[in-house]
């Protein structure tokens, strides 16, 4: 890979720094680094980088280094799977599923250049908020689509039907429906399963259910998933693709879900498997930005 977009979480500290350290390392073998425009202040000094629009740059490079955590990696995954272009993260948030090096391993992201490494595509979903046969809602989520109330002291009734069968009819906060590189996410918090990031699945897990008998499904990722949500006394409902502001719905609106047409491609340059990785996060605790 020659062409490597540096994409850094402007609001992190240590940023400017961990910057620098990229550009030096894939400069030193060879390779042309790409900024978006808003990054420039920070490369400032640094010489010969190409800064480009930010679809532009992810349309250029070959790979791209983002510079943050796992909320970073999800606010740019749609465009990257979009072009096809690969992420390789560095850890500057703090559990880091997503992630592949941290702060003292940047030196490795010249392994780039060099072709050690491996890609795993991972599977994402594409959710849309049908209103009266139109769509009015659509995003693209590497983690988690999220079907929760508007109003904290209120509850939604959810129906969940998959492939045009209804599969539960149930009263709580939400619903939340992930991927398998989500599972590690807002989905195991509210008791779903863990699900490895290479497996094409979608997992569901209820949040906080008034009804007995509510429990975490995993699905096939060919099937077709609606949900339509009501609110309770009074209350609305919200939905929300990876993390993002909520979209209020209206009632007789459904959201439908499926498996995106592109993967995210993350990369790795580290020999280590989903497995240790497991073990070394979820001890150390906290969360990703």
């Amino acid at each position: 890979m020659t062409k490597i977009l540096i994409s850094p979480n402007l609001r992190k500290r240590g940023i400017a720094e961990a910057v620098r350290q990229t550009y030096a390392a894939l400069t030193a073998n060879g390779a042309t680094v790409l900024m978006a425009r808003e990054s420039a202040v920070l490369g400032e000094e640094l010489v010969g980088i190409q800064y480009l629009e930010l679809e532009q740059g992810v349309k250029s490079a070959d790979a791209m280094v983002v510079l943050g955590g796992d909320g970073t990696i999800l606010r740019i995954a749609d465009i990257a799977a979009r072009y096809g272009t690969p992420i390789l993260g560095v850890n500057l948030g703090h559990v880091g599923f997503m992630t592949e090096l941290e702060p003292g391993e940047i030196p490795l992201v010249a392994r780039l250049c060099t072709g050690d490494f491996q890609i795993d595509d991972r599977m994402m979903l594409t959710a849309h908020v049908m209103r009266d046969g139109q769509s009015v809602y659509e995003r693209t989520a590497l983690n988690d689509v999220m079907i929760s109330k508007n109003h904290p002291f209120h509850i939604i009734r959810m129906i969940l039907r998959a492939d045009g069968d209804i599969v539960t009819d149930f009263k709580g906060d939400g619903l939340i429906l992930a991927t398998p590189t989500g599972t590690t996410a807002y989905s195991h918090s509210a008791g779903g399963p863990i699900i490895e990031p290479t497996a094409e699945n979608i997992a569901v897990t209820p949040v906080c259910p008034f009804t007995i008998g509510a429990k975490p499904l995993v699905f096939s990722p060919n099937r077709k998933l609606t949900v339509q949500a009501f609110g309770m006394d009074g209350g609305a409902a919200c939905v929300s693709a990876d993390g993002e502001d909520g979209f209020e719905m209206r009632p007789g609106d459904i959201v439908a879900i499926s498996r995106a047409s592109h993967p995210a491609r993350l990369i790795r340059v580290k020999n280590r498997n989903f497995y240790q990785i497991l073990r070394h996060k979820l001890s150390d605790g906290g969360g990703a930005e």
